[in-house]
């Protein structure tokens, strides 16, 4: 009898372990150059927390990214000789839209610009949002490619 009871106190508590786990979803894609090319490069990954990671691209540009549920972060996407990007993920109301483990997924691919030759080139704000609707978890996307002059953004800041 103390076995059994033992037994299902283990039982319990790893299903309620489970059941209150962090879920995530997984972020995946391909950096891509304008020339049809995939190149090496980093990603930082920037939390609402303050805490930053960096992981690098592969040769074949793939990168495969983990974010909690109800979290925010933003990715910045780096190479050398090309614009750097950001793209903020808003992974609150992203459940019921996951309701499987397996389809906790998103796929999306990102395309560099060459920098100019004077590397003064930069996009405005975040280059795309991600977030989820309420209720339904249905994904919306925002673009926003705005491009400034770093010269330009620094006289402006300093009048």
């Amino acid at each position: 009898m103390k076995a059994l009871n033992l037994l299902l106190t283990a039982i319990l508590t790893l299903a309620t372990g489970a059941l209150f786990a962090n879920k995530q979803i997984t972020f995946h894609g391909q950096i891509e150059t304008l020339d049809g090319g995939y190149r090496k490069g980093m990603v930082v990954i920037d939390r609402a927390d303050g805490s930053t990671d960096s992981l690098a691209i592969t040769a074949n540009g793939k990168f495969k990214i983990t974010v909690e549920e109800n979290s925010r972060v933003h990715l910045t996407f780096k190479q050398d000789g090309y614009i750097t990007k950001v793209v903020e993920v808003n992974t609150v109301n992203s459940f019921p839209k996951f309701k499987n483990e397996t389809d906790r997924t998103v796929r999306f691919d990102v395309q560099l610009l060459p920098q100019s030759p004077n590397n003064d080139l930069a996009f405005a704000a975040p280059v795309g949002h991600i977030t989820f609707t309420k209720g339904s978890g249905l994904m919306k996307v925002h673009y926003d490619h705005t491009l400034v002059t770093l010269a330009q953004e620094n006289v402006t800041a300093s009048r």
